[in-house]
Order: structure tokens, then C-alpha cells, then sequence
């Protein structure tokens, strides 16, 4: 079976036409079952806010690097190549900022309270930088802008694709705990590329949802969705190659397209129903190595206690099943039944943090939380 990461226009989704909304509705289920990754098109945010981003994510990257470590910091700041090493990132391979929650109350206990979890996502302020003058209004403008198109139609419409309600999922991302990063991949010094060089190595995001907005395209994005009828061949996301200087220096979007994944918090809310696929950044030769790119990723997270619950979502399901469809249909979508038995425990967000993720093994938590013969989650002490 041939696989592609399909676009899907977001136009309809909120408008009076019906038909034209479970259109959108079947096409992302469709993507999330086949591949994990789909290309949203109107999806409402201003060019502006989508160019103001960009240009001022490029400006900030162009300064020297006395400039840009005034901001250094390894949650919320600057970070430069070579500064942080994981599982994912190759260090030599990228430098990047990034900037948590924006709009936050401070008289709020959720934000501000003694509790360990607020203290991990809000102990200390995004760090904004002097310089280029605008960047931290052009920053907040544009992760108000996609948070509100993630909680608007993204969490929406995968409700809608698994008959659950409409808010299941935007009810608990009340108070997410997301993040905006600006990633530059540096040109690498000209030398024989052997194919693939890897700029990010495989690996899936501790989200719910990732979205992608790119200066210069998706160049060198592969994405490998197993288990699904595939050959398991990496497939690459794809771009235009026609895009040039100008246009890249401007900061100008070749187009109004977001890229979404799914990322691991769905994977395990639908019971493996949909999976967070493993995604790779590589260099695929001599001129794409010379050439850099600049991207910014918007990994949108739940609440920090939202409780990721694969029985939860099925109680949702069975209470919203008004029938309607086949029962093989309707049986696909069901997260827990007696041919799907739950294979994760539930836990909070919290323990599956972006930034307690990067001292972890890519794959380490997620194993430690497959159930037990017994239905316990193995390795993880219930709260």
C-alpha cells in the first residue's frame, strides 16, 4: 500500500456546509491511521504572523554568537551547536530557541504554586532576547496563533475522526504546557555526503500534537510509518524545490501549510489506535549541505495533569455512539474492547515532559509504561 502525507483544508472544517465538514473529519482519520503526518491548508492564521515568525527566527540566527548567548539556556532561551546533546539532536547539527508558555498568570496556583510540576514548566521566565527588535512580539503572536488553531480545529477534529466529543481533548489543554522552538540547521562544511546524513535522528515527540511551519520547505523530512501495510521504507515528506533567495530571506512562507504529527501522548490516549510516528531530519547530498534552513516546531502539549487515559477516551466513544456506520468501521476506531484490551496504564502529562524527556532514552519511558501480564504499568509508581 502506497503512503503520502496527504494536505487537508481546514477551511471546511468550522463552516455551515456538513457534508464538507465530516469530509475533513474522514480525511484525518484517514492520515492518522495511514502515516501520522498531514499538511493543514487554511488553516486561518495570518500570512503576517506566519512571515513575522520566520523573518525574525532567521534575524536572531544571524547574529554573532555573543548576541545570541546573552539568552542562553538550556529550558527556555538559546541554545548553540554543540550545546545540548540527546538522543534525538545531534549537536553539531543545529542551534535553537525556544520559549515555553506565553500569557501566563502568576496569581494562578497552577502556574505559580509550590507543586513540582509547575515548578518544572514555570519555576523560571522565557528569556527573550534584545535583539532583532520585535522578535519576542512576532514569537508570542505566532504560538497564540497556532495554539488557537490546535485547540480551535486540530483537537477538535481528532475527537470528531474517533467519535469522541468535541472538547475531549481541548478540555484538557486548558493550561497547556507547550513550547515553540526556532531550529536553524547550519550549513555543514563542504565534503562528500554519503546519504543519509542524519540532521535529527529518528525518533517520535512527547507531545499530542507537533506543528510545523518551515522557511524553505520540509527539505530532507522522512517518516516511517510502521506497522501499517508498509514496506517500513522511510517516505519524504515532500517540498518544492523551487523556492529561492529572496523568498527565503524575507521570511516569506512558500506556502500557507502547516505540517502536523501526532506524537506520542495521542499514540497512547488511542491505545496504539493511531501512532506517533518516527521521524528523521537527513541531508541527502553535497548541495543540500551547503545550503541552511530554519524551522518552527510548536510541540503543543496537554495540561502537565492532564490524565492520558486510553479508557477515558473509550467511555467517550461508547457514550457518544450514535451508530450510523458499519460495524467494522466503528469497531477500528474503539481505543479499548474486548479485541483491543489496554495496553498503558494512565499517567499524567507530567511524567512524560519535554524536558524530562531530554535525560531520558528515546525509547525508555515509553517501555516502561507498556502494562504488565497484570494490567500494571511496569517501572512507574501510581499517583
Amino acid at each position: 500500500m502506497s503512503v503520502s502525507v496527504p494536505t487537508i483544508d481546514f477551511g471546511a472544517f468550522e463552516g455551515p456546509d456538513p457534508e464538507a465538514h465530516a469530509r475533513v473529519v474522514r480525511e484525518v482519520a484517514d492520515a492518522c491511521e495511514r502515516v501520522g503526518f498531514f499538511f493543514a491548508s487554511n488553516h486561518g492564521i495570518e500570512e503576517r504572523v506566519l512571515s513575522d515568525a520566520l523573518r525574525h527566527a532567521r534575524a536572531f540566527f544571524e547574529q554573532p554568537l555573543e548576541a545570541k548567548m546573552r539568552v542562553a539556556d538550556l529550558r527556555k532561551g538559546y541554545i548553540p551547536v554543540g550545546g545540548c546533546d540527546n538522543a534525538v539532536r545531534p549537536t553539531s547539527m543545529h542551534e535553537k530557541f525556544s520559549c515555553g508558555p506565553v500569557d501566563v498568570d502568576e496569581n494562578d496556583a497552577y502556574y505559580a504554586g509550590a507543586d513540582a510540576r509547575a515548578a518544572l514548566y514555570f519555576g523560571e521566565p522565557n528569556r527573550w532576547p534584545s535583539s532583532p527588535s520585535g522578535f519576542r512580539d512576532a514569537y508570542e503572536s505566532y504560538y497564540r496563533a497556532v495554539a488557537g488553531f490546535v485547540d480551535a480545529r486540530i483537537l477538535r477534529a481528532l475527537a470528531a475522526a474517533l467519535d469522541a466529543p468535541p472538547n475531549f481533548f481541548s478540555r484538557r489543554a486548558k493550561k497547556h504546557v507547550s513550547n515553540l522552538v526556532a531550529l536553524r540547521y547550519p550549513p555543514i562544511a563542504a565534503r562528500s555526503v554519503t546519504t543519509p546524513l542524519e540532521r535529527v535522528r529518528p525518533h517520535t515527540d512527547p507531545t499530542d500534537v507537533t506543528v510545523l511551519l518551515f522557511e524553505d520547505g520540509p527539505r530532507g523530512l522522512q517518516v516511517l510509518p510502521e506497522g501499517r501495510g508498509q514496506s517500513n521504507a522511510w517516505i519524504d515528506v515532500p517540498d518544492d524545490d523551487d523556492a529561492e533567495g529572496e523568498t527565503k530571506r524575507m521570511g516569506i512562507p512558500k506556502t500557507k501549510k502547516l505540517l502536523v504529527n501526532l506524537g506520542d501522548a495521542t499514540q497512547f490516549w488511542t491505545n496504539d489506535v493511531w501512532r506517533s510516528t518516527r521521524h528523521r531530519v537527513v541531508v541527502r547530498d553535497s548541495d543540500d549541505a551547503r545550503r541552511d534552513r530554519v524551522s518552527l516546531v510548536f510541540f503543543h502539549a496537554p495540561d502537565y495533569d492532564a490524565r492520558v487515559d486510553a479508557r477515558a477516551l473509550a467511555e467517550a466513544q461508547a457514550r457518544g455512539d450514535k451508530g450510523g456506520e458499519d460495524e467494522e468501521r466503528r469497531e477500528k476506531k474503539r481505543v479499548v474492547s474486548a479485541s483491543r484490551p489496554a495496553r498503558y496504564a494512565p499517567f499524567e502529562y507530567f511524567e512524560r515532559t519535554h524536558f524530562a524527556q531530554l535525560a531520558r532514552d528515546e525509547r525508555g519511558l515509553r517501555d516502561r509504561q507498556v502494562l504488565d501480564a497484570d494490567g500494571e504499568r511496569a517501572g512507574l509508581t501510581e499517583r
